[in-house]
């Protein structure tokens, strides 16, 4: 049988990667169709004469992708499609859609033989170790996609769960405990991969891409009070086979608590580390649920990344639900400036979640949202429905947050910009600039030639 796997986006559809394995051992001939290339992409699949067409789509994407799916449904009515990955999870209700065959709650493991025995509708599977996951497609992936063995960065994930729970997070503890259960959501999402395992999947980027960095996708890489002995090991064996650096993601709480050892050797092969910030009041973080963290907190933490050579990534969310947006947004802005001035930051607009717990505080207390808003963090607007001169700043703020935080722009200067009118050509020019100086603080030796390329193969969304 064959299986048709369309991918979206700028980065590699990691969660294909894993169901093409599976479909392999499954003895299944499979294609990866990559549904940036327009329309013409609908005629090619459907030349191929799949049985199947396989979405894992991420929210900004799924417009997108269910737009594909129809096509191909008009086209032959028999092909069978399948929905799973983090959006579907929280949206399972997507099987109601009547191009809609199947939807896959859990990991794939455990639904191919299903499906393949005519099993339609929503597909629940369980979750067993981290150890029994098929090793990733990626080769066959590269070669039915050229341009993502030619991005710059790829991704790997040792751990696929997040020990915290944000309320505006899709991918939240709470929730997969809820529908998984406590014990198996700490022994499939919190423990990790084996060495060997990741070694190999590197070695595979190693030979098959052109790679200048890798983003190590775990949501908290130095989480966990019996995880220095993994880490040591695999940043040990990294650090002899390869050149290329990581970006990872971490936590002040992580951060504070790694030992000094572990921050020293991942370091040897990290060229910059994320930190979640969010937001700086003490009421917005309580809405995001991380009233564990405060500003003396992340300070301190960034500090200590700092002293041991890190560049650090500050990351944070603008537009909450509350009655002063824009305050709260430069309120939080002005934090990063104290914390750590001179730093690349990432600001993102508010995105809310199906499912989540922002989304039931948000129904609460009266937040509407935009009906048209693609939940493309990129555009720099906001999720909730603000009147139009608070989405507007929030947008600008989004746009020009690298450059207030990185250049410590006053106050004074940050009122007055975020009151100015970008048309779409200064909304793309800037975000091509944004995405210039994130690249340039990562990827530090790159040339400039190599990073100009780098801009020129990324699809700019503005």
């Amino acid at each position: 049988m064959k299986f048709a796997l369309i991918c979206c986006g700028n980065e590699e559809s990691y969660g294909l990667l894993f169901v093409g394995a599976e479909l392999k051992i499954f003895g299944q001939e499979i294609k990866y169709f990559d549904a940036d290339r327009g329309d013409d992409v609908i005629n090619e699949i459907i030349d191929w004469e799949p049985g199947f067409i396989c979405f894992s789509p991420m929210i900004a994407f799924v417009d997108r992708l269910m737009f594909v799916c129809s096509e191909i449904k008009k086209k032959n009515s028999k092909i069978i499609s399948c929905f799973g990955g983090i959006y579907i999870f929280t949206n399972p209700d997507i099987v109601e859609e009547p191009d809609v065959d199947i939807v896959v709650v859990g990991p794939v493991r455990g639904s191919i033989e299903r499906i393949l025995d005519g099993e339609k509708g929503t597909i629940r599977t369980k979750l067993t170790t981290p150890d029994d996951m098929p090793f990733p497609s990626r080769e066959q992936y590269y070669n039915d996609i050229s341009r993502m063995r030619d991005r710059y960065r790829k991704f790997i994930v040792s751990i696929h769960g997040c020990p915290w729970n944000c309320s505006y997070c899709n991918s939240s503890s709470k929730l997969r405990q809820e529908v998984f259960g406590n014990d198996a959501f700490k022994r499939y999402f919190l423990h990790r991969r084996p060495v060997s395992t990741m070694i190999e999947e590197l070695r595979e980027i190693n030979k098959l891409g052109n790679t200048y960095e890798i983003q190590w996708c775990d949501d908290d890489v130095f989480f966990g009070h019996n995880n220095e002995e993994w880490i040591l090991e695999f940043v040990e064996r990294w650090q002899k086979e390869f050149e290329f650096k990581s970006y990872l993601q971490t936590s002040s709480h992580s951060c504070l608590n790694a030992s000094d050892k572990v921050l020293k050797e991942v370091k040897k092969v990290c060229s910059c580390a994320g930190m979640g910030v969010e937001a700086i009041r003490p009421s917005s973080l309580r809405i995001f649920n991380r009233q564990w963290d405060n500003e003396d907190k992340i300070k301190r933490a960034y500090d200590r990344l700092v002293s041991f050579g890190y560049a650090v990534n500050m990351q944070v969310i603008v537009g909450l639900p509350v009655e002063d947006p824009v305050e709260d947004a430069l309120e939080t802005i002005m934090g990063l400036q104290r914390i750590g001035a001179g730093s690349i930051c990432s600001i993102y607009p508010l995105q809310v979640y199906p499912q989540t717990e922002l989304k039931k505080y948000c129904d609460k207390n009266g937040f509407g949202f935009h009906d048209t808003n693609k939940k493309d963090t990129n555009t720099g607007v906001v999720d909730i429905r603000f009147d139009d001169i608070t989405t507007k700043r929030l947008k600008n703020i989004c746009k020009l947050g690298v450059m207030f935080v990185k250049y410590n722009i006053s106050e004074e200067w940050m009122r007055a910009l975020i009151d100015v009118d970008f048309n779409d050509e200064t909304s793309r020019k800037l975000s091509g600039v944004r995405y210039r100086e994130c690249i340039s603080d990562r990827v530090k030796d790159a040339t400039p030639n190599e990073i100009n390329e780098i801009i020129n193969n990324t699809k700019l969304r503005y």
